[in-house]
């Protein structure tokens, strides 16, 4: 469990616990702080560390799955995979911040899916 001692839930903060665990997991992966390959714990066992409950460590593990950062390997666990390059890996981060901000403000996803358009749009081609 040494490898996410680092995970700190601020309990006042106005960030869901499970976003803040998702969150300091993708920014740890961005840093090298957690390598490619390297196992994390069990669902169970990192929900009793951090007095979370087992669904809502569930739920980092599925999010953190569907953005590519781990993959599960039934019962041979979670494992934090290889970005295929860094540009990869900044975009899936800057788009979690974006949903989370979205998430924050009241914002539905379809409008924030039209301010990134616009905001392509507005590039320099």
């Amino acid at each position: 469990m040494s490898e996410l001692e680092f995970i700190k839930i601020e309990p006042n903060s106005g960030v869901a616990p499970y976003q803040q665990v998702r969150e300091q997991i993708l920014s740890a992966i961005a840093k090298g702080k957690l390598a490619p390959g390297t196992k994390l714990p069990s669902v169970r066992a990192l929900s009793g560390t951090l007095n979370l409950a087992v669904n809502t460590v569930a739920k980092v593990y599925k999010e953190l799955e569907l953005q590519g950062a781990v993959v599960t390997r039934g019962r041979h666990g979670t494992v934090v995979q290889a970005a295929e390059n860094r540009a990869e890996q900044e975009v899936s981060d800057a788009a979690a911040d974006l949903a989370r901000i979205a998430q924050l403000w009241s914002v539905d996803e379809a409008t924030a899916v039209k301010y990134l358009r616009a905001a392509f749009s507005s590039l320099p081609r």
